[in-house]
């Protein structure tokens, strides 16, 4: 996998004057309205909706999309700008939300192979097992979903410039806005995203709460990958897992770090069962920890399944056992 350092080079910073009010009455109203939403290419946002039925959507400045991808392994970080009160107030709740975290580098950003970088957000199926990583195309490619990516943001600068600065509705750090708004300038996170949540060709990128999610108990997480322009027009290697954030039942949101580029998907090799003895191959990363588990009926939730051990990444395959004379046995690796 290419991983490639950012350094500390100026992002391309747009001035609301410059880039966002363009036109005499929008103009009037950033220079009245200085307290109101602001976005700048290179933030990284996060994006919430209800999963049906809503009309509004909030967006969240999380920081800067570069601070992500230096950040120590294990390090947690807590999004400051979200809160429970602020999810309420956009939506009553905080039960079936579908959210996201997006960010991206335009052709202006000085590091010319970083031009066209996406910063974004994979959903996971189970709290304790990796997302596959998004794969990385040419630069033009991702071109297209940049300029998506950069439209919720700016749209919001627009959105924002045009309402009152007033506190859990509209300040620089986020904005709740009509989710209906899709007309240019003034885009909706909602309405570039789409119904079914497509980021211009990758996918689904939503994590979802459930209907209880206040009450279960249990948190949701979405795995940040950083998306550097790559391959080529038939090829996609896989991009870089930076780590994952992770939504808690009260509105709070934190990101955890990771090894940048050596926790990778695991692959299970092979499989060998000697008398009562079992033996699991698998491929590895750099570091990070990986973990088998088995059940002996598929039915079972896979964060249900019976932990057998777990080894650290040294990116080559590794194998851990299990003895049982239990029939049949399935297994499974989690990498974290």
């Amino acid at each position: 996998m290419l991983v490639m350092k950012l350094t500390n080079k100026p992002m391309n910073i747009f001035s609301l004057s410059k880039k966002v009010c363009a036109g005499t009455a929008l103009a009037l109203a950033c220079a009245t309205n200085a307290q109101t939403f602001s976005y700048n290419n290179g933030d990284l946002l996060v994006g919430f909706r209800l999963t049906a039925g809503g009309n509004n959507d909030l967006v969240v400045r999380a920081g800067s999309a570069a601070s992500f991808t230096n950040q120590t392994p294990g390090t947690t970080i807590t999004i400051a700008n979200l809160s429970g009160t602020l999810l309420k107030h956009a939506f009553g709740t905080t039960n079936d939300l579908a959210w996201s975290a997006f960010g991206c580098f335009d052709v202006t950003y000085p590091d010319a192979a970083q031009q066209n970088t996406l910063f974004m957000t994979r959903a996971r199926t189970d709290n304790n097992i990796q997302s596959s990583p998004w794969l990385r195309y040419i630069a033009s490619a991702q071109g297209t979903t940049r300029a998506k990516v950069d439209g919720a943001g700016y749209g919001g600068n627009y959105i924002g410039a045009s309402l009152p600065a007033a506190v859990n509705t509209n300040q620089p750090n986020y904005l709740i806005e009509a989710e209906a708004l899709n007309v240019s300038p003034t885009f909706s996170y909602n309405s570039l995203l789409g119904v079914s949540g497509n980021w211009g060709g990758f996918g689904i990128t939503e994590q979802t709460t459930s209907s209880t999610f206040t009450t279960d108990g249990s948190p949701v997480r979405a795995d940040l990958y950083w998306i550097v322009p790559g391959g080529t027009v038939v090829s996609h290697p896989p991009s870089t897992y930076l780590g994952y954030f992770q939504l808690s039942t009260s509105g709070a949101l934190t990101f955890t770090a990771a090894s940048i580029g050596s926790v990778t998907t695991p692959v299970i090799t092979g499989i060998t069962r000697v008398g009562t003895l079992s033996t699991v191959n698998f491929t590895t990363g750099s570091s990070g920890t990986y973990t088998l588990r088995a059940t002996s009926t598929l039915t079972t939730p896979k964060a249900s399944w019976t932990v057998l051990g777990s080894v650290s990444g040294n990116n080559s395959v590794q194998s851990l056992t299990e003895t049982t004379t239990t029939t049949p046995r399935f297994y499974m690796i989690s990498a974290q």
